[in-house]
């Protein structure tokens, strides 16, 4: 009970803004946790990897056809559609934005006379175009629960265990956990990261998940040594190692300098 009570905190304080401004009244921050794999890590998966967002990703799953399953096989397409839409709708919004950035960087406001003004001028625009990402990424993030949603609704072991179904639902999964990543919300993208590489053993050996499930066990371990919480702590370090020296085997090769480097740090206990 107590366990659940704490997830949950964890939760709700995670899920808190970060520190700024509301109708001129400075908002209370959560403590940012400490970032050590940050430092030591690549910041994005390799070029080639299926972790690099690509708004045709859709197109290239194969299509389902099996004449004998008509309800299963319209769910999938339904759940395609809105894949197609999550990665479509969120591309063109950060296309729009960069070129509002682009055409806002050559704007000029005679009336700005002082720095201050200029510098307060670029954060309200800046305040203004991740409120537009925010809520493109909202609307992603539903259009994938409806797509996992309409999968989880097919429950012929045919489809579920063909290419096709498998193909769509990881496609989904690895957007959904970039979102989740990107708000912060920790748990839930471990959540779906230890679902996503349990799906087959082609997912678990790629090192991106591996990264991210790094990355947001440290930052649960730095909360819950904050919070005083030592087993939390512990299980959360243990496991933040555990997937640091898989990524280090599958992106550096175990006989790479790289890999040797992170298992001293692992060692030391960093």
């Amino acid at each position: 009970m107590m366990k659940k009570v704490f997830l949950l905190f964890i939760l709700f304080c995670l899920s808190l803004p970060i520190l700024g401004k509301e109708d001129g009244k400075e908002k209370p921050a959560l403590a940012k946790p400490e970032a050590k794999l940050e430092q030591i890590l690549p910041t994005a998966p390799e070029k080639s990897s299926p972790w690099i967002t690509d708004p045709e990703a859709s197109k290239e799953i194969e299509i389902l056809d099996l004449v004998d399953e008509n309800n299963s096989q319209r769910r999938w397409k339904e759940a395609s559609v809105s894949y197609a839409s999550a990665l479509q709708a969120f591309d063109e919004t950060l296309k729009s934005v960069q070129k509002k950035r682009e055409e806002a960087s050559q704007e000029v406001y005679y009336e700005d006379k002082y720095e201050w003004q200029k510098k307060a001028r670029a954060e309200s625009k800046e305040r203004e175009f991740a409120k537009q990402i925010q809520e493109a990424r909202n609307y992603s993030i539903n259009q994938l629960i409806k797509g996992m949603n309409l999968l989880d609704k097919i429950e012929n072991p045919k489809v579920k265990d063909s290419d096709s179904y498998i193909d769509l639902k990881a496609g989904i999964y690895r957007e959904y956990i970039k979102h989740q990543d990107a708000n912060k919300n920790y748990m839930q993208a471990i959540d779906f990261l230890e679902r996503y590489i349990a799906m087959e053993d082609r997912f678990e050996k790629e090192a991106e998940p591996h990264r991210l499930l790094a990355l947001a066990y440290e930052k649960l371990e730095s909360f819950a040594n904050k919070n005083k919480k030592k087993n939390y702590e512990e299980e959360w370090k243990e496991l933040k190692k555990k997937h640091l020296i898989r990524f280090a085997e599958l992106h550096y090769g175990r006989e790479s300098k790289e890999y040797y480097a992170i298992m001293e740090r692992v060692a030391r206990d960093f």
